[in-house]
């Protein structure tokens, strides 16, 4: 389960976030992530599940979970087309070449985390 593992890790540096931002609570993670990440084959639903899964016992448990899929380009080695990577994209849709070189991004990116003050 290797999203597991990616949101083990997601759970561990919010938790740092939280230690250094006392008398806040934790509303809100937005993560990205990539469209060929095998992470974007879960449904967020299953993602959130997961994320929650990792999180319990922990601080972050609470929070919400928002999920974006960043769409991956592409350019065609062969034809020299660019195309955006779709689910159901293997190969270059115009030539159908399998020599594509994709944009290099992380699988998974914390774009935000978003706090509230606690109020007395």
């Amino acid at each position: 389960m290797h999203e597991l593992q990616l949101l083990r890790q997601v759970v561990k540096q919010v938790e740092q976030q939280c230690q250094i931002r006392p008398g806040t609570s934790l509303l809100r993670i937005r993560l990205e992530i990539d469209s060929h990440s095998h992470l974007a084959s879960h449904t967020p639903e299953e993602l959130r599940a997961t994320f929650h899964f990792a999180a319990q016992g922990t601080t972050v448990n609470s929070a919400d979970l928002d999920i974006h899929v960043r769409v991956s380009t592409g350019t065609c080695q062969s034809c020299e087309a660019i195309f955006d990577r779709t689910p159901e994209t293997y190969g270059c849709p115009h030539c159908l070449s399998g020599d594509i070189a994709w944009k290099d991004h992380p699988e998974l990116i914390i774009k935000d985390i978003e706090f509230v003050e606690n109020t007395p």
